[in-house]
């Protein structure tokens, strides 16, 4: 299995897991064209994938996602409720296959087993994935407020990691951003604090990741060297197998 990023944070996230002959883009938050340039990046022609799966129907999840779909004939799973909440995003001319997720039951697509997440946001219904094959396992865990207990099993012997780190909670606090983003922000169906990613590191059996992966980081309230340091120090990894996705450039392709 393997792992690649087109890019993560505010302006945009989409990521790739690739098995064999499988390809899966996981949420699509750039537009059309930005999409199939960045995917080129890395290889990929929008022909190669299997499948979108859409975490939730915040833009920067989303922006491109159905009309890629629509081009080029590529399957959707979602959620009911984010389906819902994406209507207005849907061309009524479009003719898209979608695939409804079932609250947390795993589905499989090829060789790949796919279990949703549940995850405390402010979107309608969603859910965040873990991906498993050949007793290898990669999670991708970003737009959640705080970590679950349900989260925290789930993830216990994860191999490979992507965990948001959005915001350093004194930067959020002291930054020019109103309070009711910051409210919104720092809240309990917002995004994750970087110490509350580092909890749910030492929660799970980090010993085991080969890598982790930082995603979904505040341009404005956080830095990139201090996560980086909160990670290696959390789980006594070296530094270089601790990544950071970047809003630009993403992350080329890792093996899990």
């Amino acid at each position: 299995m393997k792992f690649c990023a087109l890019g993560s944070g505010s302006a945009g996230n989409s990521f790739v897991v690739q098995e064999s002959n499988t390809t899966l883009l996981i949420d699509c938050g750039f537009g059309l064209n930005e999409t199939i340039s960045r995917l080129d990046r890395y290889g990929i022609h929008p022909d190669q994938l299997d499948a979108i799966l859409i975490t939730h129907e915040h833009e920067d999840h989303i922006k491109g996602a159905f009309s890629l779909s629509n081009k080029y004939n590529i399957p959707i799973h979602l959620s009911h409720g984010t389906f819902k909440m994406a209507q207005k995003k849907i061309n009524t001319n479009y003719n898209i296959l979608f695939n409804f997720i079932h609250n947390t039951k795993p589905f499989s697509i090829n060789e790949l087993k796919i279990t949703p997440i549940p995850v405390p946001h402010d979107a309608r219904e969603p859910f965040q994935f873990m991906f498993e094959s050949n007793s290898k396992s990669l999670a991708i865990i970003t737009d959640l407020g705080f970590v679950t207990n349900y989260l925290i099993k789930t993830l216990k012997e994860i191999t490979a990691l992507v965990i948001e780190c959005n915001h350093d909670k004194e930067m959020l606090n002291n930054s020019d951003y109103p309070q009711s983003l910051k409210d919104r922000i720092g809240g309990m169906y917002g995004h994750l604090e970087n110490m509350e990613a580092i909890r749910l590191l030492k929660a799970i059996n980090h010993k085991g990741i080969s890598w982790i992966a930082a995603a979904h980081l505040s341009e404005k309230n956080n830095d990139e060297n201090l996560v980086r340091q909160l990670i290696a120090e959390a789980t006594n990894k070296e530094m270089e197998v601790i990544k950071v996705i970047d809003q630009k450039d993403g992350l080329n392709w890792l093996a899990v």
